[in-house]
């Protein structure tokens, strides 16, 4: 199979996303108190398996790309693959009989979050009650995690993410200096290692959409 690269909007598009998703669910983890033992945070961006690695960002920001979406099918699934090692996928998605309550209440919680945001590939934006019919179509082991991380959530303030467009744009709002700082600087290390390694070009665009989002 013949390996599509995306380009930089498509990255920068992928790397906000999920900049904007570890914010998110750092929120709620921080909020509640859950994940302490998770090595893997801020979610999502550190260590091996990392959405920001280039095995993970060849193919999930593919996403972007608005042609026959279903020719990179194979690419975004393989990216999947490779994120799954981390942590948190590996005690939610697979039966764990000595996970952890707090691995599981991490896993839900990433799984709510997951459904809260505008992904076009899970039906778009759902609401608490809607993520609640979906919990009970999940494995047996999952659903009062779900129902439990649900009401917990819901008693919280909930973040605005429609105002993240920009990578200037992410909140400090509910996560630690520390969390934030780690977040952003996550976001151009692998910005810079892209560029240095697989010849992409971010920081000397011209084009006004890359040079929107780096702000």
């Amino acid at each position: 199979m013949h390996t599509i690269l995306p380009n930089e909007t498509e990255i920068l598009k992928w790397i906000l996303h999920t900049a904007t998703h570890a914010y998110h669910i750092e929120y709620f983890l921080q909020k509640l108190q859950i994940g302490s033992e998770d090595p893997d945070r801020p979610h999502d961006i550190v260590h091996q398996g990392s959405k920001f690695d280039w095995e993970a960002v060849r193919g999930f920001a593919l996403q972007f790309r608005t042609d026959g979406k279903e020719l990179y099918l194979p690419q975004i699934m393989a990216a999947r693959e490779y994120h799954r090692q981390q942590y948190h996928h590996q005690k939610w998605n697979q039966f764990y009989p000595n996970a952890t309550s707090d691995a599981l209440e991490l896993g839900a919680v990433d799984a709510v979050c997951s459904l809260l945001e505008p992904r076009e590939y899970q039906g778009g934006s759902h609401t608490y009650e809607q993520i609640g019919e979906i919990a009970n179509k999940n494995p047996i082991h999952k659903v009062a995690w779900m129902k439990y991380a649900i009401s917990e959530m819901k008693r919280i303030k909930q973040p605005d993410l429609t105002e993240i467009t920009s990578f200037s744009g992410i909140p400090t709002e509910g996560i630690t200096p520390q969390t934030h700082d780690i977040i952003l600087g996550r976001v151009h290390k692998s910005l810079h290692q892209l560029e240095n390694e697989h010849s992409y070009n971010f920081y000397n665009n011209s084009e006004s959409i890359i040079r929107e989002i780096l702000k």
